[in-house]
């Protein structure tokens, strides 16, 4: 950034003979320094070529289970242009959303190195690199939604969203912003001015102590008095979900399970060789390795629970598991795992188990306990409805597992944009139902779920000791309930 640019010669000729032999010279020198990365490779880390890969078609196991291929995911382009015309979808549901919690006009304000999470949603995903973009929504009456930006290097996309600010701008393109908010406060002047302040969690409560003082210095005492918390505007425009979003979603959902599948194999564990750390190495590597701009969005970690034969008791259940924790014969091993791409998240857990000498399948205690963990997927799929606040779905969920000899454990979270995204809880720690959220809303139709919970089971064959088994599969909500993107798992992951 900030360089200038050489108009360039046409290649011909020497000039041509010029550039592929630099072009020759360049990857010389990167298959060189490739080389020398690969020979400094720390002791235990695999090389590039000797390291496990998913596959782009179905893998059948020992055990019978088969892994899906990995679909084919979209492009850094294709996903671009797919996400803005989701943008135009969504920008034609604002103003009817402003007009439900009451925002005369809404103001985002990202700044450099603490970008408004809203910023990817309500703006083309450019890459923002400014001191401060302020982006303003103003519920303009008859005219509609008027969409007002200071950006200072619009692209055609961008322009197609944002009118600029009525403010000059400066020899280098800026504008004057404090102007420009002060003009549009005086042309619509609104009853209310929503900010991403006094909300529950960091997407609703962006704005900076610095960014405020900005706003209010510009727009004056008058304007400040009109601040409200645009907290329930935010969570509609990031809870609402488009139709066409659904079936990309489930790619991703399906792509999160094959990477999940692969690692809790043979494929990448090997008893008494494989740590836990190299799981989420082979997550890490292979999101990159999939070339769609994917990252994990958290630490992708395993957990290990394990009976010892000779003292008869569980280890210490310990979530997450020490990186250099080594899987043995008998473990029974729980991942979470989720990525980034196309503007959304994923969030995933599974369990597996590994066999010990002489053993086919798992214990029946662990097959039961499995069993009463698919009891609360169905609870999840039945339960919860349109319209429910959080702890109305934790109520009826809790209903329909009050009989139950396990112990359920809920920690549902909405997702979507986010993988810990907004909207409202479903939590029954231990089924612990003494009092209501301080904090609810209500779940909206098609939104999306993250179905998280576990639910703990004695186990015959360990003495009475028990066994946790969390699961966590994404979901949508329909009239009747939830629908899971993938079918959840109903039958243990073997290991030999």
């Amino acid at each position: 950034m900030g360089g200038t640019c050489r108009r360039g010669v046409f290649p011909g000729g020497a000039d041509m003979s010029r550039r592929l032999r630099d072009e020759r010279v360049a990857r010389m020198a990167a298959m060189a320094t490739a080389a020398l990365l690969s020979s400094c490779a720390p002791a235990g880390a695999p090389a590039d070529n000797d390291r496990p890969r998913v596959s782009a078609q179905p893998v059948e196991l020992f055990d019978g289970r088969v892994i899906p291929g990995m679909p084919e995911l979209l492009g850094l382009r294709a996903q671009y242009e797919l996400r803005l015309e989701w943008l135009a979808e969504k920008r034609a549901l604002l103003l009817g959303q402003m007009r439900t919690h009451g925002i005369g006009m809404w103001i985002v304000v990202s700044e450099e190195f603490h970008q408004d999470p809203a910023l990817y949603y309500v703006a083309p995903p450019l890459q923002y690199a400014r001191r401060r973009d302020v982006m303003v929504f103003v519920d303009a009456g008859e005219d509609g939604l008027a969409a007002y930006s200071d950006y200072w290097r619009p692209t055609a996309d961008y322009r197609r969203f944002f009118d600029p600010l009525p403010a000059a701008r400066n020899a280098r393109g800026i504008q004057d912003t404090p102007t420009g908010l002060r003009v549009l406060w005086e042309r619509y002047e609104p009853a209310t001015i929503g900010l991403a302040i006094g909300g529950n969690r960091g997407h609703d409560s962006s704005l900076t102590h610095d960014s405020y003082r900005f706003l209010a210095d510009a727009m004056g005492p008058e304007a400040e008095s009109r601040f409200v918390s645009a907290a329930p505007l935010i969570e509609e425009v990031f809870d609402t979900r488009l139709p066409g979003e659904l079936e990309h979603y489930r790619q991703l959902v399906l792509a999160t399970d094959v990477i999940a599948q692969t690692a809790l194999s043979n494929v990448v564990i090997t008893p008494g060789e494989t740590q836990a750390e190299d799981i989420k190495w082979f997550f890490e590597h292979t999101i990159a390795e999939l070339g769609v701009g994917g990252k994990p969005w958290f630490e992708i970690h395993v957990a290990v629970q394990r009976f010892n034969e000779a003292s008869g008791e569980m280890i210490l259940y310990i979530h997450p598991s020490p990186d250099d924790l080594v899987f043995r014969r008998g473990d029974i091993i729980h991942m979470d795992c989720g990525f980034d791409y196309l503007g959304f998240a994923s969030d995933w857990q599974k369990v597996a188990y590994i066999l010990r000498e002489g053993e086919d399948d798992v214990p029946d205690g662990l097959k039961t306990a499995l069993r009463n963990a698919n009891i609360v997927h169905e609870a999840f799929a039945t339960a919860p409805r349109p319209g429910m606040t959080g702890w109305e779905a934790t109520l009826a969920i809790a209903a329909e597992l009050e009989d139950v000899d396990f112990l359920p454990s809920l920690y549902s979270h909405p997702i979507g944009y986010h993988g810990h995204a907004l909207g409202p809880a479903i939590n029954a720690r231990d089924m612990d139902l003494s009092s209501p959220p301080e904090w609810d809303s209500h779940l909206r139709a098609g939104s999306y779920r993250s179905i998280e919970f576990s639910a703990t089971t004695e186990i015959p064959e360990y003495d009475g000791g028990t066994v946790r088994v969390p699961m966590e599969d994404d979901g949508y909500l329909t009239p009747d309930g939830y629908e899971y993107f993938r079918p959840y798992q109903t039958e243990w992951y073997l290991i030999r």
